[in-house]
């Protein structure tokens, strides 16, 4: 069985069900008088329950922005109440903790009522879908498990009456902290920043390869065009990408890196698959392509 066509199956299951819970969390946003900055501070209360939550912090987890913007998005919170200052970081306060609490509840509530595969059908799979997390978490290192480990934290925000569909989209997103964690496994080794690596990642893919794509796709980042110009001309300097006119490409030094960087990070990822037999990964392919195709059908209507 291909791992990866399951997985890639399974990412647009969990694209559909993103795009549908998009404007019940717009609405609660906007209900509430929330700035933007309430997409890093929000998740980071319930990421970081007991731990001060800092752009240090936040960076392991998303490596791929900047600290600047990172501190003003939590400092913001500070000035609604959510997050009090504690040393160089913030501790979440109670009023804080409900907005983030009821922003994932906004999410059961912009996916509920979908019903793409029957209920039978939706449990195996994501009793699948927790087998495979629970063997990740019990896999060895590398790669560590920090992404995974606190997105765990998430656990604490469902209820007995928790839809499926959520839980789909919980124990997938766990699956997806786990592929984080094994992506920055296979290229920390080349000791660059992650907004380097990230930009190097959307020459390497071909559809992002000049400087105006790149700020299209990356600037709500908080990083400016000049900024990822610059980045561009470093990562030519290291001999990754060449420049023809305004278009980039991966020298061929840089698409061998690239390359291995992806091999690893399956290598990684997939390794705890082999906790489910042959027949067991066939099933779950099966239910994946059922729930895509259910979604899409439900998505059309």
């Amino acid at each position: 069985m291909n791992l990866k066509s399951i997985w890639s199956v399974l990412e647009e299951s969990y694209d559909v069900c993103n795009d549908t819970s998009a404007s019940a969390i717009e609405k609660f946003a906007e209900e509430n008088h929330l700035s933007s900055g309430y997409w890093s501070w929000g998740p980071a209360i319930i990421l970081f329950p007991d731990d001060p939550i800092s752009s240090t912090q936040w960076m392991r987890i998303f490596p791929y922005g900047i600290p600047q913007t990172i501190n003003e998005r939590l400092a913001s919170a500070v000035e609604g109440g959510y997050l009090v200052k504690d040393g160089d970081g913030f501790r979440s306060t109670e009023k804080g903790k409900a907005v983030a609490h009821q922003g994932l509840q906004a999410l059961t509530d912009g996916i509920a009522h979908l019903h793409p595969l029957p209920p039978a059908d939706l449990q195996r799979l994501v009793d699948y879908l927790i087998r495979l997390s629970d063997a990740s978490f019990a896999a060895p290192e590398p790669p560590p498990k920090f992404c995974l480990t606190h997105y765990k934290n998430y656990k604490s925000t469902f209820d007995h009456t928790a839809p499926l569909i959520r839980l789909f989209v919980h124990y997938f997103k766990e699956l997806d902290f786990y592929r984080m964690d094994s992506h920055m496994a296979a290229w920390r080794s080349h000791n660059l920043e992650g907004n380097r690596w990230e930009v190097f990642s959307e020459v390497w893919g071909g559809r992002n390869n000049t400087l105006d794509k790149i700020f299209d796709e990356l600037g709500f980042r908080g990083i400016t065009r000049d900024e990822y110009a610059s980045i561009l001309q470093e990562l030519v300097a290291r001999g990754w990408i060449q420049q023809d006119g305004e278009t980039y490409q991966p020298t061929a030094e840089g698409k061998r890196l690239r390359d291995e960087a992806e091999a690893l990070t399956n290598k990684y990822f997939f390794a705890p698959w082999n906790c489910l037999s042959e027949s067991e990964l066939e099933d779950l392919f099966s239910l994946s392509t059922e729930l895509r195709d259910g979604l899409k059908k439900l998505e059309g209507k």
